[in-house]
């Protein structure tokens, strides 16, 4: 007798589990992406990137289960399951791509231009309202951070705060 022939059968009956004969599976609704024939309770529709939707039990529309180890869980066990489907379309992967680099920290990018010089801003525009030309400020402000590793805004930019007016709708 071959070892092949010898080895017991993987299941014990001629029975294999089927979403058809499972039990306590909701019928209305669609079963959970994870659980299947274990989905308990309500699926709701999870939205991810890219137009893919899954519907989720609540355990696993969690935010804690997306959010688990960076999104890691949430993406691999989708990942596989659309892989063992053969649906592991280009769209589905750039969606778990994306939902694992939206919780990964970024750093801080830095803020462009204006938007990096708020407190200087709004001594500018005070300035203005008081009837302060741009070409008179500029100077100064220039002068004072000659010094400075970042550079200040330009006069275009100091042109630009001035014919915004601002103050106009916030009063200093």
């Amino acid at each position: 007798m071959r070892l092949a022939d010898r080895q017991a059968p993987l299941v014990s009956s001629d029975y294999l589990p089927t979403l058809y004969k499972a039990r306590k599976v909701p019928t209305k609704q669609p079963v959970c992406m994870i659980c299947v024939d274990r989905t308990r309770g309500k699926t709701q529709m999870v939205r991810l990137a890219y137009g893919v939707s899954v519907s989720l039990c609540a355990p696993h529309a969690s935010v804690e289960f997306q959010r688990q180890r960076n999104g890691r869980d949430f993406a691999r066990t989708l990942a596989g399951i659309w892989q063992a489907c053969g649906c592991l379309t280009s769209a589905r992967h750039r969606a778990l791509e994306a939902h694992q680099a939206n919780l990964t920290d970024q750093p801080a990018r830095p803020r462009p231009g204006s938007y990096a010089w708020p407190e200087l801003r709004k001594r500018l525009e005070d300035s203005y309202a008081s009837g302060a030309r741009p070409a008179d400020i500029a100077e100064a402000v220039h002068s004072r951070y000659a010094t400075c590793p970042a550079h200040p805004p330009s006069h275009r930019t100091l042109q630009r705060w001035h014919h915004q007016r601002r103050w106009l709708h916030h009063p200093p």
